[in-house]
């Protein structure tokens, strides 16, 4: 009885969809990475200015990997935020006052991934507040940063690899830390108001070189406010500790005179 032999290329053909069928099986699923922490802050209250700088120093750091054991770097990143890097004019504190300067709302940003870190239970190793405490965050929860004098570093204290996202949602921006690992431990933020000063009143005549809008009228206490972190597994606390302790002057209340 005589077999049949197959043609030279049907073989060929065979061989190239038999390996082709075992790389497929060997393709590893996507990835499907765990939000860690997540946190937002809201832009609605800032100037357009600010929130446009807010939005691209968000560029810079959306998608920034952090491998286990290195340190994240807001400055070394964003390396500054002058108008030739594309930012604008806008409101800033500088030792208490309030000036038109470039990367006016950068803050807003490392403040937003501050918290987020917080969350995650990394390891904050450079952390700075403001003189006042601003509004889009609570009070001891802030990130100051100032290329290149005041920086936001923290660790990635995981043995895998995390991922930030940092990115604007309608009227607010967002920094989730993402990673291909979750952890057990659940994180939890309380703060502890250890002193409070009353505001003065100040007395402006308008057209002093004073605009208005930029003054809060009612004034805002000075506080002197710790943060603490608290770590949870199965609803028992494992550990306890003290973050911050920042001292934030008042706002004096404005009273305009006739």
């Amino acid at each position: 009885m005589k077999i049949a032999r197959l043609p030279i290329e049907l073989i060929a053909l065979a061989v190239v969809m038999a390996v082709s069928v075992l790389l497929v099986l060997r393709v590893p699923p996507a990835r499907q990475d765990t939000v860690l922490a997540s946190y937002s802050t809201d832009l609605a209250g800032r100037t357009p200015h600010q929130r446009y700088n807010a939005r691209r120093a968000a560029a810079a750091l959306d998608g920034v990997v952090v491998k286990p054991g290195a340190t994240f770097s807001f400055d070394k990143i964003v390396k500054g935020w002058t108008g030739d890097q594309g930012f604008l004019r806008a409101p800033v504190s500088y030792n208490g006052t309030l000036i038109d300067d470039y990367g006016g709302g950068v803050c807003e940003t490392s403040t937003t991934i501050y918290n987020a870190a917080l969350l995650a239970g990394l390891q904050i190793v450079e952390r700075h507040s403001h003189s006042f405490s601003p509004s889009y965050a609570p009070p001891g929860r802030d990130a100051a940063v100032a290329y290149p004098s005041a920086d936001l570093r923290f660790v990635n204290t995981y043995p895998w690899t995390i991922t930030l996202h940092v990115r604007p949602w309608g009227n607010r921006l967002v920094c989730q830390i993402q990673a291909l690992h979750n952890t057990q431990a659940k994180v939890l933020l309380y703060s502890r108001i250890l002193g409070r000063t009353a505001p003065s009143d100040a007395p402006v005549t308008p057209g002093a070189g004073m605009r208005r809008t930029r003054w809060q009228l009612q004034g805002r206490d000075g506080l002197r406010v710790a943060i603490f972190r608290s770590w949870y597994e199965n609803g028992a606390e494992i550990k306890t500790e003290e973050i911050s302790d920042d001292t934030y002057l008042p706002i004096s209340r404005v009273a305009w005179e006739q």
